[in-house]
C-alpha cells in the first residue's frame, strides 16, 4: 500500500506529537476523550502546520457558542449553519474582519475532519486567514458526534 505524501506527513506529525505529549499552539495532544473540542482544534492545527500556516488561538467565549450550536444541531436532529453567527462574532470582537464557519456529523473526529478537507469551501476555511477559533462539540446518546467549528480574524 502506497501512502501519499501528504498523509504520510501528517501521520508522522500525529505520531510524534502523541509520542512527545508536544502539540500544535501548546495545546495538548488528543487523550482519552476523542471526540472532545481539544481534539479537533488539535486536527486542525495539523493541517495548518502541514499547509504552512500558524496555529488558531482558541477564543472560549466563541467555543460555547459553537458548543450551544452542535447542541441545538443534535437537538433537532438537523446540520444547519448558525444564520446568527455573524451577529454573534461582532458581539465577541467588534473589530472582526471576517469569519467561516463549518459544522458536521459522523463517528468520529477522524471521519468528520476527513470529510471537511475533503470539501473545498470547509478545507478554505480550516486553512484560512484566520487568527482564532471556537470549537464546540455534542456526542448525542446514539454515539453520532455533532461539532460545529468557528474561525474568525
Amino acid at each position: 500500500m502506497r501512502i501519499r505524501p501528504v498523509a504520510a506527513t501528517i501521520v508522522s506529525l500525529a505520531t510524534l506529537a502523541l509520542a512527545t505529549g508536544a502539540a500544535f499552539n501548546d495545546r495538548p495532544s488528543p487523550g482519552p476523550s476523542p471526540d472532545s473540542a481539544t481534539a479537533y482544534a488539535w486536527a486542525i492545527d495539523v493541517e495548518r502546520a502541514h499547509a504552512g500556516l500558524p496555529p488558531l488561538t482558541v477564543d472560549p467565549v466563541v467555543s460555547a457558542q459553537a458548543q450551544q450550536w452542535s447542541l441545538t444541531m443534535a437537538a433537532f436532529s438537523t446540520l444547519r449553519e448558525d444564520p446568527a453567527y455573524g451577529a454573534k462574532t461582532a458581539a465577541v470582537d467588534p473589530t472582526w474582519q471576517g469569519a467561516g464557519e463549518n459544522i458536521g456529523v459522523g463517528a468520529t473526529v477522524t471521519s468528520i475532519e476527513g470529510a471537511l478537507m475533503a470539501s473545498p469551501p470547509h478545507r478554505a476555511n480550516i486553512l484560512g486567514a484566520w487568527t482564532r477559533m471556537g470549537i464546540g462539540v455534542y456526542v448525542d446518546p446514539g454515539g453520532r458526534v455533532w461539532v460545529t467549528e468557528r474561525f474568525y480574524r
